[in-house]
């Protein structure tokens, strides 16, 4: 062998072995497409083929989904398709009785749906989404008609871990047969809706909108709920400023849990807000929660005019 090639060949084994020592190279993040069609392929995708950081592009069309999409811990996007006037027109729609999208493997922000409509998921709870123990990001998805037969007719949040971020979010006309039609916040979870909407939402008991539920906060930035005592209980969120939230009714200020009516559950709400300032359970007006309001609350006792 001569000098030259001893020395080549020394000089690629020191590259080699320097190659070795530098960290690998990311591997660039996957765009699948999938026109409309069946959404068990999303599912097929989640399973089998995306790995973090990789996105899901849904074209315009109908996917019907025949069972919950679940996002298996998966840091990925998927995204809908918008159309002229910018709303989204990738729509996944549930037939039969399925929710639609699940997050309960410690998804975190990484994990992002956007520009969706989700519409006629029909489940106990969450019919739109259910997340437990999770903290996705959900951002400029539309949630319509979802229905559960317990809690959360659009989305259901539970687990004291659960922090998700919803942005320019619509819940309307979506049905839970106790509570929590458009959300259900549950306990501990600390929810932020950031520029939401919720219309034309319905609960078997209360909570229209949304219920908060006992130690839930969830908070509140520029958002709109039509409609008056639609949140449950009132002033159970943070109020971030820039919201039109009307929380009780004029004409029936004691229907706390905004069911038409004053009765004992109202009272078990006020018994809840004793000794505090809260402006909605503070009847007489008079800066605190105490005595006199629970006799302003019998007064307004039965059916609301």
């Amino acid at each position: 062998m001569s000098t030259c090639q001893i020395r080549c060949h020394r000089f690629a084994g020191l590259l080699a072995a320097l190659l070795m020592l530098l960290p690998a190279s990311p591997a660039m993040a996957e765009t699948f497409v999938l026109e409309a069609g069946p959404a068990d392929r999303i599912q097929a995708l989640i399973d089998d083929e995306v790995v973090d950081g990789d996105l899901i592009l849904l074209e315009a069309g109908d996917f019907p989904v025949t069972a919950t999409i679940d996002l298996r811990g998966r840091a990925i996007t998927i995204r809908g398709t918008s159309g002229r006037g910018g709303d989204p027109v990738s729509r996944l729609i549930g037939v039969g009785t399925t929710g639609i999208f699940v997050c309960r493997t410690d998804e975190g922000p990484g994990t992002i749906l956007e520009n969706l409509v989700v519409r006629d998921g029909d489940i106990d709870l969450g019919g739109g989404l259910l997340i437990d123990r999770a903290s996705p990001t959900v951002r400029g998805v539309r949630f319509i008609d979802n229905r559960a037969s317990v809690f959360g007719g659009g989305v259901a949040v539970f687990g004291g871990v659960s922090s998700p971020v919803f942005e320019d979010c619509v819940f309307e006309g979506n049905e839970a047969d106790l509570v929590g039609g458009g959300c259900l916040n549950g306990t501990d979870s600390t929810v932020l809706y950031r520029g939401c909407s919720w219309s034309g939402n319905t609960a078997g008991l209360y909570g229209r909108a949304i219920y908060d539920q006992i130690d839930s906060r969830p908070r509140l930035e520029n958002c709109q709920v039509d409609g008056c005592c639609e949140v449950v209980p009132p002033e159970s969120f943070e109020d971030g400023g820039g919201n039109l939230v009307e929380a009780t009714c004029g004409d029936c200020g004691a229907d706390l849990n905004c069911y038409g009516g004053v009765g004992s559950a109202d009272l078990g709400l006020l018994l809840g807000a004793w000794g505090t300032s809260l402006e909605s359970y503070d009847l007489d007006g008079d800066g605190i929660v105490g005595g006199s309001d629970i006799g302003v609350l019998v007064s307004q006792w039965g059916e609301c005019g």
